[in-house]
């Protein structure tokens, strides 16, 4: 051992030397050598060359260094939410029209219709005439296409604010519901025979933008969203297919309180064809439904009423609807009673078979799941799930309620478990040939009907069609073939199944008093002839 002074250190650890008995807790390196305090020599040591002031220093600590972000605050005022909300809308309102003109082959009229109604709706938004004319030149230069003039929106605007009904239109915003609503109200204006019953379908089948629209938000645009507003683009619920009725109406009081704007009626005839096509019924019902429409004195116009004060019977779709349910009743009653017609040309003469038609609309496989009720799904639901069904609702899932933004696993993980872009449209399309078959096979079961004229005795005691009708007053009086055809028609035109009752059984009672009116008027008629007579 050298001489000099020893600078001895602790072992690491509480350790002690490695030599039997010793307990030696202080060591020195000499010569490139580790010995204790007592001299014993330390094995597995081995010395690298240092330079002084790193004695005794055996590694370095490393951290790595964090990305300094930049905190930019992104709190908005609030006409500066209101305005980048109603950016989104917009942007939502075009995503919906773009999905029309290219699935669906609309006009490019339509875009711009559904653009100038959204200009005269977002223009009275603002009392201000700069926050309004920031508002409508932003939509004039936002994601329509087309240029349009908004002189009529500032006059019109400013001319009838201080007129009390209207003040409660002035600060509210719009409401996603309302896009698809201005959807329909351009269909309308052009006179497309596009029913809201296919609307709430669209958006019920998660085809047009509805459900978390905010989804279609570009993620700058989202972040700076205050809560409320993220929440009335976050819509989880299903469309209820009466708050789109009656969004409807209110725009049509809007549109007609602020700019005096009176819309079409609706385009009946093509309507009237479609809703026969697709119930699968004899096209002879359509005099039928034409009569009953002059005798109830019915245009199908939209009214300028208050949703709030109007029953869905005074919605036009819904009364389309039941008059050709009781058209259908009336020339093609669903019971099993025999009903005779008088002459050849009687739009009785060839009956349908409700058998046949049961079993033509009803879908062959029930069980199988379809476009729209994957949110109604429930646990014990998915036991009785096919491979299809649960392959179906993961794309469901996968497409709708995915969250975009950045996640928070690491991601060597999730590329362990990719996810495919799949194209969840394309899975439930309708073969083009499958309703032109059922049409087929519906035609080949109807019943020709024996013709018994009138004069003769048994005429007299024939019952004839229209005879013996039926009225059903709830829902539970429904059953057979009259429940299958009220449910079909009410899910095409979106409604439920008891606002359909009601609206067919309020329009029968009316026909009942008319026809009661007919009688005491003939026989009045008939007594003032016998008197003329005598």
């Amino acid at each position: 051992m050298s001489s000099l002074a020893v600078e001895y250190c602790r072992f690491h650890n509480n350790d002690s030397c490695t030599e039997v008995g010793c307990r030696a807790r202080r060591y020195y390196i000499e010569d490139g050598k580790k010995f204790c305090q007592r001299g014993h020599e330390q094995d597995g040591f081995t010395q690298t060359q240092q330079e002084e002031d790193d004695f005794i220093k055996l590694g370095v600590t490393t951290r790595k260094k964090r990305l300094v972000e930049e905190h930019v605050s992104i709190a908005l005022g609030d006409k500066e939410a209101k305005k980048l909300y109603l950016r989104c809308l917009q942007l939502i309102l075009w995503k919906q029209c773009h999905w029309l003109l290219t699935e669906k082959n609309f006009c490019k009229d339509f875009e711009t219709i559904v653009r100038d109604l959204w200009t005269l709706r977002v223009g009275i938004v603002w009392r201000d005439e700069s926050d309004d004319d920031s508002i409508q030149n932003e939509t004039d230069r936002g994601f329509f296409s087309s240029q349009s003039e908004v002189d009529m929106t500032r006059k019109g605007s400013r001319a009838n604010l201080s007129l009390p009904k209207k003040a409660k239109y002035d600060e509210k915003l719009p409401v996603l519901l309302e896009t698809l609503a201005l959807c329909y109200l351009g269909m309308v204006l052009l006179r497309l025979p596009v029913g809201l019953g296919e609307i709430i379908n669209w958006a019920t089948r998660y085809e047009i933008l509805y459900l978390r629209a905010i989804r279609a938000i570009p993620e700058q645009m989202r972040m700076k969203l205050p809560a409320r507003f993220q929440v009335a683009l976050e819509l989880k619920a299903p469309l209820n297919g009466l708050s789109l009725y009656r969004k409807t109406l209110d725009l049509i009081q809007f549109f007609n309180t602020h700019y005096e704007i009176i819309f079409p009626p609706l385009n009946v005839p093509l309507l009237t064809y479609k809703h026969i096509r697709n119930l699968g019924l004899p096209v002879e019902i359509y005099p039928a439904i034409k009569n009953l429409k002059d005798i109830l004195g019915i245009d199908f116009t939209l009214p300028v009423l208050n949703s709030s004060i109007l029953h869905p019977m005074f919605y036009p779709e819904v009364q389309l609807i039941s008059l050709i349910v009781i058209a259908t009743k009336l020339s093609q009653p669903l019971d099993n009673i025999r009903r005779n017609p008088d002459s050849d040309i009687d739009p009785s003469l060839l009956k349908l078979n409700w058998e046949v038609w049961s079993k033509t609309m009803l879908e062959k496989d029930s069980t199988d799941l379809k476009r729209g009720e994957e949110i109604d799904l429930l646990e014990s639901d998915v036991w009785n799930l096919k491979d299809k069904d649960i392959d179906q609702y993961f794309d469901w899932f996968h497409q709708i309620w995915l969250d975009d933004r950045k996640p928070k696993l690491s991601e060597r993980i999730l590329d362990l478990f990719p996810l495919q872009k799949m194209d969840y449209q394309q899975s439930d399309q309708i073969d083009p040939n499958l309703q032109v078959n059922n049409l087929k096979e519906l035609q080949s079961g109807l019943i020709v009907q024996k013709v018994w004229p009138p004069g003769s005795d048994i005429s007299m005691r024939v019952k004839r069609p229209g005879e013996l009708y039926k009225r059903y007053r709830k829902i539970d009086e429904l059953n057979g073939h009259a429940k299958i055809f009220y449910t079909l028609a009410a899910s095409h035109i979106g409604i439920p199944l008891k606002t359909l009752v009601k609206a067919v059984f309020k329009i029968e009672i009316q026909l009942e008093a008319w026809v009661a009116t007919e009688r005491k008027d003939k026989n009045r008629q008939r007594k003032k002839d016998q008197l003329i007579g005598v």
